[in-house]
């Protein structure tokens, strides 16, 4: 049963995220974070003696593979920041994908993307009535959503499409054409320049032949889609952080009875944010159709739950979204190769694990120690014990935080020293991150402070 606000009640105290803004240190934390990740790859390439995990095919791949499954994940986060939780994101992929496939066959690429909106849409229009208007449970009406949009889009394709030339029960026409790739001049060969990072990947130094392999996969033949796909997402986070719509979207699923109170129509505002999450769904699942060339049948592959465990991975932030969107991508096309690149994807998940295990539970021992000093230094009264047992409850916290992390890195250290593993075990690569991801960020989450409350339409101004 949904949370019922009552626009009577008081605000709670802050619930807006602790940084609303990208701090000036961010990009040398990037590039920082972004060398030790290139140095994990390389040590892993020669540990696991796995010469594809740095390939320019399985990084192009990658790529190709992170689109649909930031797209989905940054419409989830529309919808959610919103206040309305969106558990239907794979129906809605499922939607878009068969109408890019009807609209492409007719129309072309362009109108596939076009199509692909249309279908999320229909979908986002079903859940912004029963939910908002409505008030039955989300969780209820998204699950139905996927189990409707898969029902209705084999309904559909065996009277659309079976019996025409080209298209099954399963699958549609092929869509003509595709959209145009761009390749960065210098970098990757782009507008008939020299391909420098080819050079380098093929000519077997370490360290250049590596940096050769990510910066060329990542640089040449990205499709236009992809590139489109990419900028939703510092689109996103300076619409809701930078503009006064983005504040209003934002406080309607932290405070909407103060949203409300200062003159905004948190009804609308959630349309708003349902429908827009809802069309970039459907622009994920119109991806996919083009990189299949038309609609096939569970081409989404569950992606659309990805991205909704991408949404929570990345604790309802953009950068978040992004960065765990990009490791399911990563481990989708490791699926693709070979079984010893996914043992290399097996040993820098385990380093990782081992390592963020570490860090919390050392910061828990300096809270614990920190506290504890504090108070035996300040001389605190017996009434104000509780502050430093308050202090001392926050450090076990951290530390218990960390033994799940390093429970499981340890785990995939065995696995990687003395477990062989099946051939066919790195198909199911992205499914394994998202579980043993969810398990790490699981003690860090903080949603939106009313995430899933309804909102009566009575107390609309």
């Amino acid at each position: 049963m949904s949370t019922v606000i009552d626009p009577a009640a008081p605000a709670a105290a802050a619930a807006t995220p602790a940084k609303l803004r990208p701090s000036r240190s961010s990009l040398r934390s990037a590039v920082r974070w972004g060398l030790l990740g290139l140095a994990l790859v390389i040590i892993a390439q020669y540990v696991a003696d796995a010469p594809g995990i740095a390939a320019s095919s399985t990084w192009g791949s990658a790529l190709r593979l992170t689109v649909p499954i930031a797209v989905v994940a940054i419409g989830g986060l529309y919808s959610e920041r919103a206040g309305v939780i969106n558990v239907g994101l794979e129906g809605m992929m499922i939607g878009g994908t068969w109408a890019a496939g009807l609209f492409g066959w007719f129309w072309g690429p362009w109108a596939a993307l076009g199509g692909g909106i249309v279908g999320g849409l229909v979908f986002g229009l079903l859940m912004a009535l029963l939910c908002i208007e409505m008030g039955i449970n989300q969780l209820v009406v998204g699950v139905a959503i996927n189990v409707i949009a898969a029902a209705l889009a084999r309904f559909l394709a065996d009277i659309v499409f079976n019996g025409v030339d080209g298209g099954t029960i399963a699958r549609s026409p092929r869509i003509d054409g595709s959209l145009p790739s761009i390749s960065i001049p210098f970098l990757s060969g782009g507008l008939g320049t020299p391909d420098w990072m080819a050079g380098l990947e093929g000519s077997g130094i370490p360290v250049l032949s590596q940096i050769g392999g990510i910066v060329g996969g990542l640089t040449r033949d990205v499709s236009l889609a992809a590139i489109i796909g990419l900028l939703l997402i510092p689109l996103t986070a300076y619409i809701l952080w930078r503009t006064p719509f983005g504040l209003r979207w934002r406080a309607a699923g932290e405070q909407p009875a103060a949203l409300q109170a200062l003159g905004g129509r948190v009804h609308r505002t959630r349309w708003i944010a349902v429908l827009t999450g809802s069309a970039m769904a459907g622009f994920a699942g119109g991806y996919l159709a083009l990189i299949s060339s038309g609609y096939v049948e569970n081409q989404t592959a569950g992606r659309g739950f990805i991205g909704l465990a991408t949404l929570i991975f990345g604790n309802w932030m953009p950068s978040g979204v992004f960065l765990g969107s990009a490791l399911f991508g990563f481990s989708d096309a490791v699926g693709l190769g070979r079984p010893e690149t996914f043992r290399a994807l097996v040993f820098i998940l385990a380093i990782v694990f081992v390592v963020i295990g570490l860090v919390r539970m050392w910061r828990g021992r300096q809270l614990s120690r920190t506290g504890l000093a504090s108070g035996v230094e300040d001389g605190l009264p017996s009434s104000d014990v509780g502050v430093v047992a308050g202090a001392a409850l926050a450090a076990r916290k951290a530390f218990r935080s960390g033994v799940a992390p390093l429970a499981l890195g340890v785990a995939l250290v065995l696995v990687f020293l003395f477990v062989p593993l099946p051939a066919e075990l790195p198909t199911a690569a992205p499914y394994l991150v998202t579980l043993a991801v969810l398990v790490v960020a699981g003690t860090t989450m903080r949603p939106p402070a009313a995430l899933g409350a309804l909102f009566p339409r009575k107390n609309k101004r």
